[in-house]
């Protein structure tokens, strides 16, 4: 299961998205394992920080020209959402964090389990000050499994109120040597969060 893009779906954070999507990402970016605290599941967490100046801005169309930590240009269109479009100047820096993780937990049948659910919350900065704004989601989704094959590394997972029956692959080699311990009736609850905040510093 591949974490969702849900931070994106908040208008504040486009400039940010526009960002991560058009450069590689950096060497700083990665990858960390660990037991999910109180949870009795594993999870993975990923953090990207994006740096991109401003080349060229052009406030009538609300196109934004930037040049990325690679040296590649690209543009984007800054929406309504974005506030104070007019304090940002060529030479500025605009600065995305990106935070995503995902839990897996494994529950045996019987287990008391949390209700699916998605929560979505966001700001931008207040009128005068430098363009700005957050935002984050978090889902909650629990499948039940019905099939499980550590040879063909594929496990089969089907909503808990029915429906069709969804057969993912796994494909990481630690995930791989797990699945023998995972029995049909069981579930898997996966928690995702995800959260973006873009801040704009001035030209020095």
């Amino acid at each position: 299961m591949k974490p969702l893009a849900l931070a994106s779906r908040v208008a504040v954070a486009c400039l940010a998205i526009a960002a991560i999507s058009s450069v590689p990402s950096p060497d700083g970016a990665g990858t960390a394992w660990a037991q999910a605290s109180g949870m009795g599941g594993a999870g993975q967490s990923n953090t990207v920080v994006v740096r991109a100046r401003v080349k060229a801005i052009n406030q009538k169309t609300r196109k934004v020209t930037l040049v990325g930590p690679q040296g590649n240009t690209f543009s984007v269109i800054a929406g309504d959402e974005v506030r104070n479009l007019g304090q940002i100047k060529p030479g500025d820096t605009v600065v995305t964090h990106y935070h995503s993780s995902v839990v897996y937990v494994l529950a045996p049948a019987g287990t008391p389990l949390p209700k699916d659910t998605l929560d979505v919350a966001g700001g931008r900065a207040a009128p005068g000050q430098m363009p700005a704004g957050a935002a984050g989601a978090k889902m909650v989704l629990t499948g039940l499994v019905v099939g499980v094959d550590p040879v063909a590394h594929t496990i089969s997972l089907v909503d808990r109120s029915g429906g069709a029956v969804r057969t993912i692959d796994v494909v990481d080699p630690e995930r791989q040597k797990q699945l023998p311990n995972i029995k049909v009736g069981e579930t898997i609850t996966a928690v995702i969060s995800e959260a973006i905040a873009i801040a704009v510093e001035p030209a020095r």
